[in-house]
């Protein structure tokens, strides 16, 4: 489930490739694997154009779109929706006031899988029907795991 992100930066040799996945970043520059360095703020260290190494950070933001930072500017590796889009898919992450720490898990996973489609698909009625059935299945997949949870210490 790897997505794959083609990106060039201005002052950096050939073409970078970010691959990520739930729990996977990695970078290559020109095909090549770049070492990671940091667990929490991971840094990698490309090679410009004038052949030198320069740091590059890449984060996650709140708003669901991963980001290069290179010599202290933020570039936006994906585009970012509107609000009304953020809204409509983000309803999967009320779950964390209903369910707490579990419900949260499937929140996210239901506004990552929205936030996805809705990159892909620009007509607002698809994106809201796809929106509404997947956090129908997030909130009854949720309810799912609690009654069995509740099933399972009434035994």
């Amino acid at each position: 489930m790897a997505k794959e992100k083609k990106f060039t930066l201005e002052g950096v040799q050939g073409e970078l490739t970010l691959v990520y996945g739930p729990f996977k970043l990695r970078l290559f520059q020109d095909g090549r694997e770049i070492k990671r360095s940091g667990t929490f703020k991971p840094k990698y260290y490309i090679t410009n154009t004038s052949g030198e190494q320069e740091e590059l950070r890449i984060q996650y933001g709140l708003d669901f779109v991963y980001m290069a930072i290179f010599r202290g500017q933020k570039i936006a590796l994906d585009e970012r929706l509107t609000t009304a889009e953020y809204i409509i898919g983000g309803l999967p992450i009320l779950l964390i006031f209903l369910g707490g720490a579990i419900g949260g898990v499937f929140g996210i996973f239901g506004a990552t899988f929205n936030y996805d489609y809705m990159r892909k698909e620009k007509r607002m009625p698809m994106q809201i029907l796809v929106s509404l059935g997947a956090s129908i299945v997030c909130y009854l997949a949720y309810f799912i795991l609690a009654v069995a949870f509740q099933l399972l210490l009434k035994v």
